[in-house]
């Protein structure tokens, strides 16, 4: 007879498209099917990814709470009524409000529990760091995904080096090999001449204002230029106004929540991401592999990953001309972009690969919930 399938439960806010939200879609897909029952559970509604999760056959439960509305007392209560029903064997939570409300729910139930925390602590808050530092000694496991995260946990957090683990992101390197042409994506989008991309919420942290205030002098050394702002957030009107007052906003496009990275990552000559604060960056990851030429902050995860001037570029947050000024230099230098990208490709096929990723979290798991071997 076979052992039990080790049942997880993962806990976010909802899944709209992004980054923490991707890679709980890859642990769903990707975890050992024969090993592992995996489901996905939200406070508020399920979002986009987590209907692309139902519709390819994955349970995504959802509470229903509104998150700003309801009480904090209540989202626990919810969220403990849920695990006494779906008795998982690990409770798996991510992102703050989740890890929170999510291990509170499972006190006393002698359920173990891994937090997932993707981002720096950029804006430190009294009360997060001390719900952290208390809830901290009790998870059995909090997961990172770069070393600035790591520092930033056991420096705010207090939280001890042993309940820690570095868990770097994975990606599939073979989906972003494509076999349409750069000139085929450009043309499917309706563009021409050197692009420029980038991809993330439009909100503060990812410091797209600073790119399009770059545009400017862009412009005039670059006769045909385009950038693709993929993304959607609170702060899109805002940057839309930015563009027009810049006498830029013919050169942007404005593409909104997109699934088709693979190609668009294929009409852009090279990717830029301007944060101000990160955790490992998922897109970053994919636009490397993809084979381009990246630009990028000096902002934790961005900086574990990229080698300045061997298989990207390195310049600091918030600053419009250091961002100019690399992005000329790639135009300028064709060589470079090649050499570049196909430095950054074998970097994350080496060190970022989603099967490694997988068998490391399956480890975890394993060792939280031991079973007898399979006879």
């Amino acid at each position: 007879m076979s052992s039990p399938k080790i049942k997880i439960l993962h806990l976010l806010v909802t899944l709209p498209v992004g980054g923490a939200e991707d890679l709980v879609a890859a642990m769903v897909k990707g975890l050992n099917a024969s090993r592992f029952q995996v489901q996905v559970a939200c406070i508020g509604a399920p979002g986009p990814v987590g209907t692309e999760l139902s519709r390819s056959g994955h349970q995504v439960l959802s509470l229903g709470l509104d998150l700003k509305h309801a009480w904090g007392v209540k989202i626990v209560a919810a969220i403990r009524r849920m695990l006494r029903e779906e008795r998982p064997d690990i409770l798996h939570t991510h992102l703050y409000h989740p890890n929170l409300y999510g291990r509170l729910a499972a006190l006393g139930l002698g359920l173990p529990v891994v937090a997932s925390v993707h981002n720096s602590y950029t804006r430190v808050k009294f009360h997060r760091c001390l719900w952290n530092f208390l809830l901290g000694r009790l998870t059995d496991r909090l997961l990172v995904g770069s070393l600035q995260v790591w520092d930033d946990v056991r420096h705010y957090d207090r939280v001890p080096a042993s309940r820690l683990t570095l868990l770097p992101y994975g990606i599939r390197v073979e989906e972003l090999d494509i076999p349409e042409s750069p000139e085929a994506a450009k043309a499917r989008l309706g563009i021409t001449g050197f692009c420029v991309g980038t991809i993330g919420r439009l909100e503060e942290q990812k410091g797209q204002k600073y790119l399009l205030a770059a545009l400017p002098q862009l412009r005039q050394a670059i006769p045909d230029l385009t950038l693709l702002l993929v993304g959607d957030g609170r702060l899109t009107e805002v940057l839309r106004a930015q563009a027009q007052e810049l006498g830029v906003a013919d050169l942007v496009h404005f593409l909104g929540t997109r699934r088709d990275l693979p190609q668009l990552y294929r009409a852009m000559d090279v990717f830029v991401l301007p944060s101000l604060w990160e955790g490992l960056p998922l897109v970053l990851l994919k636009a490397m592999a993809a084979g381009l030429p990246v630009v990028a902050t000096q902002v934790s995860g961005s900086r574990e990953v990229i080698i300045d001037g061997e298989n990207g570029c390195l310049v600091p947050p918030g600053q419009p001309e250091p961002l100019a000024q690399a992005i000329l230099k790639l135009y300028q230098r064709p060589d470079l972009r090649l050499a570049w990208g196909q430095q950054a490709r074998g970097t994350i096929a080496q060190k970022y690969s989603q099967q490694a990723m997988l068998r490391q979290i399956e480890a975890l798991y394993q060792s939280l919930v031991p079973r007898p071997p399979q006879s």
